[in-house]
């Protein structure tokens, strides 16, 4: 537990260092604001530019536009920030050196794995649900006379495919000796699942629902029984990935 801690407090300190957690926070935040600013203004704002006809013929915003901006924002933007923050957590210390001299102290493979892991959970939760919470008060004090149901399932659905995704790419950090070749390697596994979903019969199997179905969640189009398998598999897939991430780290060469 000693070690484990003392590896956290590492990793916060390179974050820290080289203004990761900062950029991560600001941006975050921008996403988090922009959401329902976006749904509430952006109507007036096209409105300004575009002929009156058509500008009286907008629907009037409403708490659902702002977390369908949300879920847009941390579906596309979101996640792929935390891969370019993410996707160098390993390598970068192999080609720099200093895991030989941990190592070589004593120090686990399995112990940086699992460090290195649940530091990035920790930072995506974290900052994730502080996301949630700004865009939460804002869209309340927009629209607080609005009821969003099935919130806290769509909300959770994304943050789960996020936990997902950082598995994968620690995966890629042990695989791959270069950070492009692991976005690459992070960008092939979403765009399989994308290929799945050309398919209507793999919905019930396809993990990307996780990321893509939240605005179908707050619609009441699905519910949390639709998504049995994919809860299941979503969970084995981060254990999986995460046991054979410490099995190919503790035979790979660090050099």
């Amino acid at each position: 537990m000693n070690t484990l801690l003392a590896l956290l407090k590492k990793e916060t300190m390179e974050f820290n260092r080289t203004y990761k957690l900062l950029i991560l926070f600001a941006v975050f935040l921008i996403l988090a604001i922009l959401s329902p600013l976006a749904a509430k203004f952006m109507p007036d704002i096209m409105a300004q530019f575009l002929p009156k006809e058509i500008a009286e013929s907008f629907p009037t915003p409403s708490a659902l536009d702002s977390w369908a901006q949300f879920f847009k924002n941390f579906s596309q933007i979101g996640l792929f920030v935390i891969a370019l923050l993410f996707a160098g957590m390993i390598i970068h210390e192999r080609n720099e050196g200093t895991l030989i001299i941990l190592l070589t102290k004593g120090l686990h493979r399995s112990s940086v794995v699992l460090a290195k892991s649940l530091f990035a959970m920790l930072i995506w939760t974290i900052m994730y649900w502080i996301s949630f919470s700004v865009t939460y008060f804002y869209t309340w004090y927009y629209w607080r006379d609005e009821h969003v149901p099935f919130l806290a399932v769509a909300v959770s659905h994304l943050w789960l495919f996020g936990l997902l995704l950082i598995a994968v790419i620690l995966f890629g950090n042990v695989l791959f000796k270069s950070i492009y070749a692991n976005l690459l390697w992070t960008a092939l596994f979403v765009g399989i699942w994308f290929v799945v979903s050309i398919f209507p019969k793999t919905d019930d199997f396809n993990l990307l629902r996780l990321a893509t179905n939240g605005n179908q969640i707050l619609q009441g189009l699905y519910s949390v029984h639709d998504y049995k398998w994919i809860y299941m598999m979503a969970i084995g897939f981060i254990l999986f990935i995460q046991f054979i991430t410490i099995q190919i780290f503790n035979k790979k060469s660090i050099n």
